[in-house]
Formats: C-alpha cells, structure tokens, sequence
C-alpha cells in the first residue's frame, strides 16, 4: 500500500468534510450576518420568561443540511487513525491477523460514531428528548459508549507493540545502528 499517498488522501479529505460542514452551516446566516461577522443570534436570543437567560436555537433548522459532511469528517478522522497505526505494523503484518484487528476496531468505531449521529438527527426535532443516565441520548452515545470504545485501540496498540510495532529484533538492529554511528558511549550496546 501506498503510505504517502493515502495518509495524504485522507487528511485532504476531512478537510474537504470539514470546509463542506462549515459552508453548509454558514449558509443559513449568510443574511443576517453583522459587521462584525456574526450572525445576530449567534450569542442566544432572549428566553421568554427568564430575560437574563439567552437560549438557543433548536439545531434543527441549521444543522440538519451539514451532518452528512459532519459524520463524513468523523468517519475520515476514525479511518486516519487506524491508517497511522496500520503504517506503523511491521511490514509482513500488514496483510495478516493485525491488520483485520485494526479494521474491525475502525469497523467498530466507525459504526458507534453512526449511531451517535443518528441518535442526534432524531434528538433534533424532540421537544422532550430521552435522557440515558441524565444526558440527551446523542450525548450519552458519545460518553457512555464511543469515547470509552476508543480504549479498544490503545489496549489493542499496547498488547501487541512488542509483536506487530515494535519487536526485540528491531530494538537490536536500532542499537546497532546508534552504536555503530556514534561509538559506544556507554559502554553498553
């Protein structure tokens, strides 16, 4: 696989997610920005019965066009991440047990932040939306569930970096070398 053009590929196209969302989301302002470069309501709006409280804006009216860009730059940002820990396998794991290890946690990842996604697009239009443990339920997705999932990849990544990342072997060849470069200074190889 071509590393150095598929890490490249991907961060260009989050950021293409990314600018899409943002575009999408200042679309709906583009009148009533001020000078200042502000929509008006973009502070909140008075709360009519509480006149210091401002509140805000529902999200659906707003939001609704630029989550597909949204979950596009989420589901991107998953896929770098389990890029650069598949650029860091030994070369002959690339193809074996590590590498369907690190696309089933993608799958996984990539499938949780979906359902947080769709747990936001229905919590959108709700007047009275479910709270799971005392957070709206597309909060309670990202918390309870998908933030603690990303453990999956670093105890993945801890247990096998002695196997797939970084072997014995490779730590006796890097002595090697930085002995053979700058001499013995230690005493020690």
């Amino acid at each position: 696989m071509r590393w150095s053009l598929l890490l490249p590929a991907l961060l260009t196209a989050m950021a293409a997610a990314a600018s899409v969302a943002v575009i999408m989301d200042t679309m709906d302002t583009v009148d009533t920005i001020d000078v200042m470069g502000e929509p008006s309501t973009a502070l909140g709006t008075a709360h009519p019965q509480y006149p210091t409280l401002l509140q805000g804006d529902p999200g659906a009216t707003g939001h609704e066009r630029m989550l597909p860009a949204v979950w596009a730059c989420g589901v991107l940002m998953l896929a770098f991440a389990a890029a650069l820990m598949a650029w860091g396998l030994r070369r002959n794991e690339r193809s074996g047990w590590p590498a369907w290890a690190l696309a089933a946690c993608f799958v996984l990842q990539a499938g949780l932040f979906s359902v947080a996604m769709l747990a936001y697009v229905r919590f959108m239009g709700d007047p009275s939306p479910p709270l799971w443990w005392a957070l709206p339920l597309p909060t309670a997705w990202l918390v309870y569930v998908f933030w603690p999932a990303q453990l999956v990849f670093v105890v993945l990544f801890v247990v096998t970096f002695d196997r797939w990342f970084w072997t014995p072997l490779d730590e006796a060849t890097f002595r090697r070398i930085v002995s053979a470069r700058h001499g013995d200074r230690n005493g020690t190889a």
